[in-house]
């Protein structure tokens, strides 16, 4: 807390425009008030962040999710370890290793990159005037003299930022002059010069020739909207999709996927292969088949690891879940008698000959007593 404390001293005693200290300030109230989140500092820019356990989600306000995986260290531990830190969309993920092994994780927001050993843990790439001063997500350096950072359509005036409705103009101050924001159009459209006001919602793109635009460079025309080209792309009709989910095209009309689910051909119910002509779903992960890229039916699960097979008769791709034998990437879609490490393969069913009463010790012994233990009848 007190670091804390002795970093805001710090950081409001160096010269900045009044809305970057307000801001400052009350990113810190707001980290001492609320539960679970953290305000740190890189380069005397704030940095919100969120460390949550990686089976949660990130919250809307946080919604990049960086994820530093050590589960191939503890392949029997169901938990997957990892680490885990939310941050807002278009952050970079960083994973700090020691002896090639991830030892912590790290959501650093736009503007920043990844600190080197060394260096803070976000270390500022769009900086204005000095080292110290960084500008955030969507904001260039408008006065590098006065250390000004303005918002994505507005524009630098001495030491402030005007409106995208506004013009700055030159006025004389005595024997001086001085620059301010003058509005010259409604507040939701932009001035663009020469006496000319955009359409509504839309961005000056060229102030000398009153040139307008929708979207802006990093953006993707979607319809009436526009699409961060850094988090999403357009999926037609559904509008703008994030990067880390699916746009699936299912017949005339387009469907952003669950997280977690893929587009892809079903085979339908009763079929071993897909029909020509059938439409793709969004798929969710168990039933995905990565090559070639099938649905299987509901109650199914995919074959997609080396060394799970299929038993004749049945489909290549995909297994009734009931049959699916054996752990990782040995499991079986069984129909014969086989021996599966710790389970086995009784007549199309999966079992555990160690504990099974129908099928103790081996497949088909039946015990009288209905009870099994270690691969033997107890007898009553």
């Amino acid at each position: 807390m007190s670091r804390l404390v002795d970093e805001l001293a710090r950081a409001l005693v160096t010269p900045m425009p009044r809305s970057r200290a307000v801001r400052l300030l009350g990113g810190v109230i707001v980290g001492l008030s609320v539960p679970g989140v953290r305000v740190t500092s890189a380069f005397g820019a704030s940095k919100t962040s969120v460390r949550v356990s990686c089976d949660q989600r990130c919250p809307s306000q946080f919604p990049f999710a960086c994820i530093c995986d050590r589960s191939a260290e503890f392949p029997n531990n169901p938990a997957k370890p990892c680490f885990k830190q939310c941050g807002v969309a278009g952050s970079t993920c960083c994973c700090y290793p020691k002896n090639g092994r991830p030892t912590g994780a790290n959501a650093c927001p736009p503007g920043t990159r990844c600190g080197h050993p060394g260096e803070s843990s976000c270390v500022c790439v769009n900086t204005c005037g000095d080292s110290l001063t960084c500008c955030g997500h969507n904001q260039y350096c408008a006065n590098p003299r006065q250390k000004l950072c303005c918002n994505r359509g507005e524009r630098g005036c001495g030491s402030a930022c005007c409106q995208p409705n506004e013009e700055c103009r030159a006025i004389r101050v005595g024997t001086s002059s001085s620059h301010v924001c003058t509005k010259r159009c409604p507040p939701n459209q932009a001035w663009c010069g020469r006496d000319k006001c955009c359409p509504p919602k839309w961005h000056c793109a060229n102030e000398s020739t009153g040139l307008c635009k929708r979207c802006w460079p990093n953006e993707e025309e979607c319809g009436q909207k526009c699409c961060d080209t850094s988090t999403s792309r357009c999926c037609g009709k559904a509008g703008c999709c994030p990067k880390s989910r699916s746009c699936c095209n299912t017949g005339k009309k387009q469907i952003c996927c669950p997280a977690g689910q893929k587009c892809a051909t079903p085979i339908l119910a009763g079929d071993i292969g897909i029909k020509p002509g059938t439409e793709a779903i969004c798929c969710p992960v168990d039933r995905y088949h990565e090559s070639p890229k099938l649905c299987c039916p509901p109650g199914q699960v995919a074959l997609n690891h080396a060394g799970q097979q299929v038993g004749p008769g049945l489909s290549p791709f995909c297994c009734p879940t009931g049959q699916l034998c054996g752990v990782g990437g040995s499991r079986t879609c069984c129909q014969r008698s086989d021996v599966l490490g710790s389970q086995t393969c009784c007549n199309g069913k999966c079992v555990d000959t160690q504990f099974d009463p129908d099928n103790c010790g081996r497949c088909g012994n039946v015990c009288a007593s209905r009870s099994c233990s270690q691969g033997v009848c107890a007898f009553t």
